[in-house]
């Protein structure tokens, strides 16, 4: 038996030897990358000489989350391409980066100290042990005066205090050098993690007749990658169209960093496939209820149950908080849109780094300078204060995902939005923040308002005032709303008495008005209305 198993061996080796040596390792470099809402198309680049005959080429240290299917080999050069596959390396590891090595070098050092510490307090504490051993000043048969005993005490008592005092400080020192050792040691796993990470490899076997210098180029989809977009929407002041610059955030964490690429943003998205739905025959049956069995007694009519179907809607992304910069150009400037059947592409001539650490790295793919028109807005029952709205127009045709927004007005960041795409209106509504200096008021007017008993029956009547006064320095225009109460029980009875030239909803009950207020002018107006029921019941919320 172990003649037979040896005899395998011997004839396994030469096949294994042979397959080693018609491999042939390629350097690659990541020249262009696609990013997907959810994956990413890679391109790889390489140079190689071919051999006469076949061989196979591996392009090493890609990335383990390659789709296998999706792998394209293309080349130049006078030779044949037979084949493509894909595999996984778990043995190769990614050789120390200068990084690795100075934190290395960094641990090294403070071990070091650490000793230094540890043995100075070895002596420290030697050198106490020998003054607490020979304290004994008189002998068996002499004594020792007071002046000699209290002069010695002092001696020992300074001595003992400035060695407790020094280990005490050798013991800070360690416990200082400690934590630095921690935090390297927590940074240095993490970029050993990144280096002993599986890499991918992809094998090309290729078919010469004779050497050749080949260029060779791999285009293959990557899992855990993609990108989200997000909105910055600035408003110099009130006369101006909004400038919309439209990110994108750009994650990866394929295991391979992408240097000084040329990226490409696409709004595709090959994972979700592009099968069409297909209907079946929609087949209708009597009921029949299912048999079950109590205490062993046969029964019908079981409770069916019908599976329950959640649908879950995504939330945006929370972004971090960001502040304005003055840049002097924007990366937008260089991108170029291409708009297919179903997806557009947006083609980014700045080279970028994207580090596979599952981080956003925001990228500029547009700005747009958006038709805005301005108006205040204000509830004065719920907030007294008006706020200032950008009717943004016309957004709807410039291919926008739905994404959060941070928005700024005159340079200050005013607070963030969402802009949901899926919308039917035409005009977006953004709140760019309160203006103190217009100033509304909403006034119950007690002389109007009265309680009062009639038959069976009690009858409130509520009249109100609503001020605006502009205070800014030019004119402006304002929608004010409020409401009138609605009934939803035949005993209560609701009568409109005024509405102040508004614009009245019966059915929902709002007041809309929509004026024009000059510069340094206040207008007033009032609605009122009110309610009849039962006398011996009350209304909560009137």
């Amino acid at each position: 038996m172990k003649k037979t198993i040896f005899s395998s061996i011997i004839f396994l080796l030469p096949l294994f030897l042979f397959s080693q040596e018609n491999e042939k390792k390629v350097k690659s470099e990541i020249k262009q990358v696609t990013v997907f809402l959810s994956g990413a198309s890679v391109n790889n680049t390489g140079n190689t000489t071919i051999d006469p005959g076949q061989s196979d080429l591996v392009f090493e240290n890609l990335s383990p989350n390659i789709d296998a299917n999706s792998i394209e080999a293309k080349g130049e050069g006078a030779f044949t391409i037979l084949a493509v596959s894909f595999r996984t390396n778990y043995l190769n590891d990614q050789p120390k980066t200068k990084e690795i090595k100075q934190l290395e070098d960094s641990l090294e050092i403070l071990q070091l100290k650490i000793d230094v510490q540890k043995n100075m307090r070895t002596v420290y504490e030697s050198e106490r042990s020998m003054l607490l051993a020979n304290k004994n000043i008189g002998g068996q048969n002499t004594g020792v005066n007071s002046a000699e005993l209290e002069k010695v005490a002092n001696i020992l008592r300074t001595r003992l205090t400035d060695l407790n005092n020094k280990q005490m400080e050798c013991s800070l020192k360690e416990k200082k050098l400690n934590e630095q050792i921690a935090k390297t040691q927590s940074q240095l796993n993490e970029f050993n993690a990144k280096r002993n990470i599986n890499t991918g490899e992809i094998v090309v076997s290729v078919s010469a007749q004779s050497a050749v210098n080949a260029k060779l180029s791999l285009t293959y989809n990557v899992y855990n990658a993609g990108w989200s977009p997000i909105y910055d929407l600035r408003a110099t002041d009130s006369n101006s169209p909004v400038k919309l610059e439209y990110r994108a955030n750009i994650w990866q964490n394929t295991g391979v960093d992408w240097k000084n690429v040329k990226l490409t943003v696409s709004t595709g998205n090959p994972s979700q496939g592009g099968t069409k739905p297909t209907i079946n025959p929609w087949w209708l049956s009597f009921y029949a209820p299912a048999n079950y069995y109590i205490d062993g007694i046969k029964a019908r009519g079981a409770r069916s149950e019908a599976p329950s179907m959640m649908v879950q809607k995504s939330s945006p992304v929370a972004q971090e908080e960001l502040k304005e910069v003055v840049v002097a150009d924007n990366a937008s400037n260089y991108t170029q849109v291409t708009e297919s059947t179903t997806t557009v592409e947006y083609d980014i001539s700045i080279p970028y780094n994207i580090s596979s650490d599952n981080k956003p790295h925001s990228v500029s793919i547009q700005s747009l300078s958006i038709p805005t028109t301005y108006r205040y807005y204000c509830a004065p029952k719920l907030d007294p204060d008006a706020f200032l709205l950008a009717k943004v127009t016309g957004w709807d045709k410039y291919n926008l995902l739905s994404g959060n927004m941070n928005i700024f007005f005159e340079g200050t960041f005013v607070g963030k939005s969402y802009l949901d795409t899926h919308t039917t209106s035409d005009t977006l509504d953004i709140s760019l923040g309160r203006d103190k200096n217009v100033i509304v008021k909403r006034t119950l007017l007690k002389d109007f308002s009265e309680k009062k008993i009639i038959a069976t029956n009690k009858k409130e009547s509520r009249m109100y005032e609503i001020s605006i006064r502009n205070k800014k320095s030019q004119p402006i225009e304002i929608d004010i709303e409020d409401q009138i109460p609605l009934s939803t029980n035949n005993e209560i009875t609701i009568e409109t008495l005024e509405t102040g030239g508004s614009k009245y909803d019966t059915e929902k009950g709002s007041l809309l008005w929509n004026m024009k207020v000059a510069t340094g002018e206040e207008k007033k107006f009032r609605f009122g209305f009110s309610v009849k029921y039962p006398k011996d019941k009350s209304i909560s919320n009137l």
